[in-house]
């Protein structure tokens, strides 16, 4: 069984299915076996461990595995370097990010954990699947200066509507990685889903 590389830090509320779809595209990224997902309420266990391994402790609560990891932060005050990102398991929080950011790594991981290691990606705030990519090149030897990166990414739902995103997207061969199953999510049911959460319910997950 391969070891664990990254942990992705439940840190909503519930699973929603934008929340899922950075999950599942990071799963394709680096590998169910390398990915942990921590915190999970174990509502979500079964239908998650599709994509990675599943826990419903907090990485708050797993002490054997502090000494092991980088908690990537956008506020921490130095830059993962390769040979860190390629010693430690790096922990990614499992949030949709705000505009303007709110530093709720910081809140919900880095604060909590004083005596563990944390670095940041830049000072840009990239989308989860992407900071598991930025992070996984920085694992292989890539210096985050050499990793091609746009910011605020439109997606044109139709004649009239688009979408911007107000977040970091690294490049792969020139061409934009971000996951065609949350474009079209995007596109095509997101206004349901938040009608129902301004509703007071929650969207059954549909991936």
């Amino acid at each position: 069984m391969e070891e664990i590389k990254f942990i992705i830090e439940i840190c909503e509320e519930f699973v929603s299915n934008w929340l899922l779809l950075e999950i599942k595209h990071s799963s394709k990224l680096i590998g169910k076996d390398k990915l942990l997902l921590t915190n999970v309420n174990e509502n979500y266990i079964q239908y998650l461990s599709k994509y990675a391994k599943v826990t419903p402790l907090s990485i708050l609560e797993l002490k054997e595995l502090h000494n092991k990891i980088i908690i990537l932060d956008p506020l921490a005050e130095k830059t993962l370097i390769p040979d860190e990102a390629s010693r430690y398991i790096l922990v990614v929080g499992g949030i949709l990010g705000d505009n303007p950011p709110q530093g709720r790594t910081y809140k919900y991981i880095t604060s909590k954990l004083p005596n563990c290691i944390s670095r940041n990606l830049g000072k840009k705030q990239f989308s989860i699947d992407g900071a598991i990519y930025v992070a996984k090149l920085i694992s292989e030897g890539k210096k985050l200066e050499d990793i091609p990166i746009v910011e605020n990414v439109t997606i044109k739902v139709d004649e009239f509507h688009e979408i911007i995103l107000p977040y970091a997207y690294p490049l792969v061969n020139n061409k934009l990685l971000i996951y065609e199953e949350l474009v079209n999510y995007l596109k095509y049911y997101i206004e349901e889903d938040e009608e129902l959460i301004l509703k007071g319910k929650i969207p059954s997950l549909r991936y």
